[in-house]
């Protein structure tokens, strides 16, 4: 008997995981007539004893001997109880899929089928997940090789280590019972879905100037002195700000949103604008290791403290102020197509923007109003 999930949290799919258990009546009409997706196919130790059978049953009708039928009647037994114990094990079992946050190509992120009993009295045997990545073409089968007992979960785990970037979507394809002599399988939908977005691998670059505070890049001077914690004013609240950095006390008194101002905030700060055109950059290698090159840059800036803003050309800005913010920046690099138009936007930022360019047709370089300041 399933046990009820409608108060679970999860997204659960399999056959158990319906709100209310399904009547016994349905269940053993589905024995006989599969849902739409399902399939009972015979192993090749299946389609030999069927062969057997056959030749068995020839024999018997043709010397009208006893033992043969008995033996065929043993034979056709054995696949009829097969079928029903595979089909059994498999309806009160659910699984969902879960999967890292974030995957990088060459980094090794995980994918996970956590796949759960629902039965009250019965353990699970023997269920095969078969996985794959739909853009990267990657497949995995995972082995449930232990039983699971009654209310309790399993996990089975895939350690992906996607080649290239892209947004892929990772699902289980098919799910299937060989329970209990392997003779016969039960196959069933998988159903679960997860979109990923795979970021570029971090790439070594060499900065060619090495111009002064944070980063190594100087910011704009200032007449007060400070280190870049120090507070050094205030200032009307603005989208994006911490709330850990509103001044309440001055805020009350004054009706609206006070913020600290701190002396990293006075420095000028840098805004990546990314230029997908294929017309600037000539091959899909030049274009992939530009993709590595901006996330390497960004992610050096902001754990400087001196990433502003992001933009794709053709693209909205981002304001770069979490680490939420910097991964959907990552998110929309690892969808850039190179053989896609950019979208006619603006060419140019206003402020410090780095932009990146090829050269010598094999390195990328970056570039700080007209001087290159870092290659790849």
């Amino acid at each position: 008997m399933a046990l009820l999930v409608s108060k679970d949290q999860f997204d659960w799919r399999g056959p158990a995981s319906t709100k209310e258990p399904k009547p016994f009546s349905r269940r053993i009409m589905e024995l006989f007539v599969p849902p739409k997706g399902e399939k009972v196919l015979p192993t090749a130790s299946g389609m030999m004893l069927i062969l057997i059978g056959l030749c068995l049953g020839l024999a018997a009708y043709n010397t009208e001997n006893n033992i043969l039928f008995i033996a065929l009647s043993l034979l056709i037994a054995t696949i009829v109880m097969s079928g029903i114990f595979c089909w059994s094990n498999i309806i009160s079992a659910r699984w969902r899929l879960e999967n890292s946050s974030t995957f990088r190509v060459g980094e090794t992120g995980e994918v996970a089928v956590v796949v759960e009993n629902a039965r009250q009295r019965f353990p699970l045997f023997s269920l095969l997940f078969e996985l794959g990545s739909d853009k990267t073409e990657e497949f995995r089968e995972l082995h449930l090789r232990d039983s699971v007992a009654p209310g309790e979960s399993a996990r089975l785990v895939w350690r992906y280590k996607p080649e290239r970037r892209c947004r892929t979507k990772i699902r289980i394809l098919e799910t299937t019972s060989l329970f209990p002599f392997g003779f016969l399988k039960k196959h069933v939908p998988g159903g679960c879905v997860s979109e990923v977005s795979i970021w570029p691998a971090r790439i070594e670059y060499r900065r060619l100037k090495n111009l002064g505070s944070g980063f190594g890049w100087q910011g704009a001077s200032t007449k007060a002195r400070g280190t870049t914690g120090e507070l050094i004013g205030l200032r009307e609240y603005s989208r994006g700000d911490a709330p850990r950095s509103i001044h309440w006390k001055v805020s009350a008194r004054q009706g609206a949103l006070v913020v600290k101002q701190n002396a990293a905030e006075s420095q000028a700060r840098y805004t990546l604008h990314v230029s997908h055109s294929k017309y600037l950059w000539p091959t899909k290698e030049i274009f992939e290791r530009m993709c590595s090159f901006v996330v390497s840059l960004a992610e050096d800036l902001f754990l400087a403290g001196d990433l502003d803003y992001c933009r794709i050309e053709g693209g909205p800005e981002i304001k770069i102020s979490r680490v939420s913010d910097l991964s959907t920046f990552f998110d929309q690099i690892s969808s850039l197509e190179w053989d896609a138009d950019s979208g006619g936007g603006k060419s140019e930022d206003a402020g410090n923007a780095v932009s990146f360019r090829p050269v010598d047709g094999i390195q990328v370089a970056a570039y700080l109003n007209g001087k290159a300041i870092a290659k790849a």
